[in-house]
């Protein structure tokens, strides 16, 4: 079973929901191949990406529920009077550096990091279990 290290995973979910963006995790070595047009080819991608039972395409962050579904999530639990304001936020472009804002101004900035950062590698420990790979943290 080959071990996929979280960082790298992590980084490679967050590109995956950019447009030109794609990413793969072999299935026998757990190494992350990325292609992207915002970081460009930071190495040369295997001749056999696209062959099927060799490697799996990463999923986004969004597929995982790890983008809006996870701020709301958060602010259920630990904001609730703030969620109205949270989904107005979330209808125009740049709502996640007003949404950190508003976090920061509430002194929640700790436990926001921790709760993405446990949800995230849930979510990546799942999806890694589901292809048949270990994570390494």
């Amino acid at each position: 079973m080959a071990t996929v290290n979280a960082f790298d995973l992590d980084n490679a979910m967050m590109l995956a929901d950019e447009p030109g963006s794609e990413a793969w995790v072999s299935l026998e070595t757990g190494h992350v191949h990325i292609r992207s047009d915002l970081v460009g080819e930071l190495e040369p991608l295997p001749a056999d990406i696209g062959q099927e039972g060799h490697y799996i395409p990463v999923p986004g962050q969004r597929t995982l529920e790890l983008g809006r579904a996870l701020v709301i999530d958060f602010v259920q639990r630990h904001m609730p009077s703030d969620e109205d304001e949270v989904r107005r936020i979330f209808r125009h472009a740049g709502a996640y550096a007003r949404f950190s804002a508003l976090v920061d101004k509430r002194g929640l900035c700790d436990r926001w990091h921790a709760f993405r950062e446990q949800r995230t590698l849930d979510a990546m420990r799942a999806w890694c279990e589901q292809h048949g790979l270990n994570l390494a943290e």
